[in-house]
Formats: C-alpha cells, structure tokens, sequence
C-alpha cells in the first residue's frame, strides 16, 4: 500500500502556520527588545542629563583659570567640590569630572574637579593633574561640547571600566566662552545585563515554543486529520445556524473542500469574538498602564518627601513635622526642610498648579530646585530669582508654583522668608497667634526675571510657625462652605503646647470633621515648626 498523502489544504495550514509563528516570535522579540532598549535608555539619558545640568550649576568658571595657575583651591572650591561628590554619592555615579581639554585633537586633559564613587574601582585626579587620552568617541565628543557647545550622551559598553553612560556639556565663563567640559558618568552594566538575559531567555522560549508546537501540529494532522476537520465543520455549521444570522456574503465562497464550510460558519464568530476581545484587550491594557504608571508616580512622589520624625534627631531645640495628603494618587504640593548648617534652617511649603502627574513631575523638579540653591548658601530671594528662572524654561504647559519658603537663624531668631503667592502662615508669638501677612509676590515657573521681595520678623524660643496650601483653607463640605482662614486661626489656638505631629493630627481632625463626607478636591499639605523653651 502507497504512503497516505496530505491533503492539500492541511498542507496549506501547516505550512502557513510554521512561517506565521516564526514570524509572530520574531515580530514579538523584536518589538519587545526595541522597547526595553528605548524605554531604558530614554530613562537613563534623561537622568543623566539633569544631573550634569544641576552639576553645571554649582560650579565657579571665572576662578578655573587660578586654580591651574597656582595649582590649589580655596574655600569656595573645596565648598563646589563637596557639593559634587554629594552628587556622586546621592545619584550613585561613577564619577564627575571637569577639565580643560585642549585642541585641535582634545586629547590632552587637565583636571579642575574629578570627584568619584566612594569604595569604587575609579581614581580621583587632583586639581591640576594632566593625561593624554586618545579614544575616538571621547576626543569627537569633546570636540563637539567646546567647538559647538552641544550637549552629549555616550553610552559605552564593555570598556575597561565597565558599561556606563556619559553626558558631557560646555561651561563657561562669566563672558560666554566655553573654557571647560563637564562629565557626569553613570554605570550602565545592569542595563547591559539585563538586555543580554533579555535576548538570551527569549530566543530560548521562541525556540522551544516553536519546536514544541510544530511537532505537536503535524502530529495532530497527521493523525487525526478527517475526523478532527468534519468534527469541527458540523459543530460551528450548527453553531453559525441557529447561535446568529448567516452572513450571506460567505456563501458565495465555492471552495469544494471542509475550508469552505468552516469559513462560511466560523467568519461571524471570528469578527464578533475578534472585536469583543480586541476591545476588551485594549480597555483592560490601558487601564493597567494608567494604574501602574499611577502607583509608580505615587511612590516616586512620596519617597522624595522627607517622612521621618523626628526628621533631625540629635537637634532637641525645635520641633518640626510635616505631611502631605494628595487629593488623587498622586498630588501637587510639596513641602521641605534642610538643616543647611548648625545654625539655619530651611523651610518651605508649595503647590503647583493643575492636578495629578504633570504637577508632581513639576513638584519634583521645584523642590530640586529649592533644595540646590538653597544648599549654595543663597538668601530667600536669590533662591526664588534663579529657581523661577529655571521653571519658566520650556514650561509649555504652563504650570506654575504657590510657594513660601523661610530661612531661620537660631543663634539671632531671624526668619528671613519671601512668599510667592502661597497662604499667609500662621505665627504664634508674644502670645498670640497671628496671619503672617506681607505683600505677596509672583507665583515661580510664571514670569523670568522676576525679582521677589525678602522679609524678615524676629523668632524666639516658644514660638510656632505653621505654613499650609491652600487645600486646608478650601476644603469644602457637602453644601460647599469652606473651611477659611478665619476658622483654621481660630482651630490654630487650640494647639498652643501641643507637638509639631499633634499640632497637624488635631489640625486635619478639624478639617475632616468639617467636610465630613465630601471628596476631597485638592493636596493638603501642612508644615509646623516649634522653637522650644529647653529648661
């Protein structure tokens, strides 16, 4: 007996089905793989660039040209060259550097600051240390930061320090020119990991999905070949008959085999279960993308805020606590405070304008800000002028900040502040609380250039200061009514003596007692400091 021949259309099936998996596998690792790739690298570069910008910013070009003359730095440079390797260590770098590089090839380097990761395999160069480095990508990259002033991003792999990422950018001098290059280099190896597993895993799975579901298919229609297709035919041809309506357009399909019965049967269902799952498929995506990105932003957002209580341990003069509760998954506002030195405190409390992650992602950016100038030893003020200047730099969507921030200096009890639109703070002094009221400035993030107006009262031991958004003051219940400045004095009062994480507890008692069961419809956030009376 002659061996049994395949039918022509399971020959068809079986052949469209081997190259329709491959290429499904491949479309799938090739899409997966792009993706994983730019969604790190978008992360990594966007990183990397901030840092350096911020890094850029501390910076003293006017003096590079004295400290190579004279081969050492003074105060100024041992306070920029702190502040850099506080960069290095908080954003875990490999290293920053920032050198004169010279032409025409930008081989020969001379080091100004080269802070690097602490315990690392990396070595510091002194201030003045000179080499001759000769590698292609860094000589051209070097060459287009001081010759054109772009800004790069490298992303070298497998090299003798590893796998890392590299943005350079140009710093000049107070006249423009550009006299020196700044690098912030950042190891990249679990990124390249991480690809690599990527690859290796998937072309395994492929590979064995593959195998595994063409033999099993060309077991099945070798052996049950007939009775699966006639099976199949009858039991949709009765589900096509009297589950739905006929499409008539099938009929005119003369193909003389069983795949003509099934498309004429099986074509309804596919459309109607094809549409149904699609659409369901892309609602249940989409609603999983927006909670995880949620939850992500959330905990971004919360772990920048400083949580701890006490948040200075070992300092038993003050009290200071603060919280914020965001009105959605992820809120507006943001509150901070700094221990600049032994004897000044900074303070602040803000809210952006607009709702969910836009206005945290501007909420993370203000506070950045804030905390940068402020640890530079600059006034209130000078705080406000350059932050709002950097906030108004592509700011396309128009969002900007409430914010009052307050420098306090323990040994003479002055409280040197600047309010730019925010809720006049309550103060509790000579025995009585008050609106600390002043003429208020200009939101940050509205207008460049803008320069803001510093005030100044006295402290002394046993006073309280409590800054708030105006998500307290506005809270309103089931008939609308707010809670209003008037009502959050009169509940202030009842505080005196109480600790900062009281103060805020009784507070936000208050104000839940108030609306009761209405929806709370912005960020709260709230700030108490207290000086105490130490026996």
């Amino acid at each position: 007996m002659g061996r049994r021949k395949l039918p022509i259309i399971t020959q068809k099936i079986l052949s469209l089905v081997i190259v329709a998996g491959f290429l499904l596998c491949s479309l799938v690792f090739a899409a997966g793989y792009w993706a994983f790739s730019r969604e790190f690298r978008a992360q990594y570069d966007s990183s990397v660039r901030s840092i350096a910008a911020a890094a850029r910013e501390c910076l003293n070009p006017d003096d590079f040209s004295e400290y190579l003359a004279c081969g050492k730095g003074d105060k100024k440079y041992d306070d920029v060259l702190r502040i850099l390797q506080d960069f290095v260590d908080k954003f875990d770098l490999n290293m920053i550097y920032v050198s004169c590089v010279e032409p025409p090839d930008y081989s020969h380097i001379t080091y100004i600051y080269n802070p690097v990761k602490s315990g690392g395999k990396w070595t510091s160069y002194s201030l003045g240390y000179e080499e001759d480095y000769f590698e292609v990508d860094y000589n051209a990259s070097t060459r287009l930061v001081l010759e054109q002033g772009e800004t790069i991003v490298r992303h070298t792999v497998k090299t003798r320090s590893g796998s890392h990422i590299t943005a350079q950018l140009p710093v000049m001098d107070s006249s423009g020119k550009r006299i020196a290059v700044l690098g912030v280099q950042k190891n990249i190896q679990n990124f390249v990991d991480a690809r690599y597993a990527y690859v290796n895993f998937v072309v395994a799975v492929e590979f064995v999905f593959a195998l595994l579901f063409i033999v099993f298919f060309v077991t099945y229609f070798n052996s049950r070949l007939v009775k699966p297709i006639a099976l199949i035919t009858h039991e949709t041809d009765h589900f096509a008959s009297y589950g739905g309506e006929p499409n008539e357009r099938l009929l005119s399909i003369k193909n003389q085999d069983e795949l003509g019965i099934l498309a004429h049967s099986l074509h309804q269902m596919e459309v109607d279960v094809c549409r149904n799952i699609a659409e369901l498929t892309r609602v249940t995506a989409e609603k999983e993308r927006i909670f995880t990105e949620l939850a992500v932003a959330s905990k971004i957002q919360s772990d920048m805020l400083n949580k701890d209580y006490p948040p200075f341990p070992s300092r038993t003069d003050f009290d200071l606590y603060a919280n914020m509760v965001p009105a959605k998954e992820v809120g507006g506002d943001l509150y901070d405070y700094l221990l600049l030195d032994d004897d000044h405190l900074m303070m602040t409390v803000g809210d952006v304008s607009g709702k969910g992650v836009p206005a945290a992602l501007f909420m993370g950016k203000c506070k950045v800000l804030l905390d940068l100038y402020a640890l530079l030893g600059l006034s209130p003020k000078e705080i406000f002028f350059r932050a709002n200047n950097q906030l108004c730099k592509g700011n396309e969507t128009g969002l900007f900040v409430t914010c009052w921030l307050g420098i306090l200096c323990f040994s003479t009890g002055e409280l040197r502040f600047v309010n730019a639109g925010h809720p006049y703070p309550i103060v509790f002094g000579r025995g009585e609380f008050s609106f600390l009221k002043t003429k208020p400035n200009f939101v940050l993030g509205g207008m460049e250039d803008f320069s803001y107006e510093e005030h100044c009262i006295s402290l002394s031991k046993g006073d309280r200061i409590f800054v708030y958004s105006d998500g307290v003051t506005e809270a309103a219940n089931s008939k609308t009514e707010l809670f209003g400045s008037e009502r959050l004095l009169q509940e202030a009062k009842k505080t005196e003596g109480l600790s900062a994480p009281d103060t805020l507890k009784n507070l936000r008692a208050s104000i839940g007692e108030f609306v009761k069961d209405a929806e709370q419809s912005d960020d709260i956030t709230m700030l108490q400091f207290v000086w105490r009376k130490l026996p």
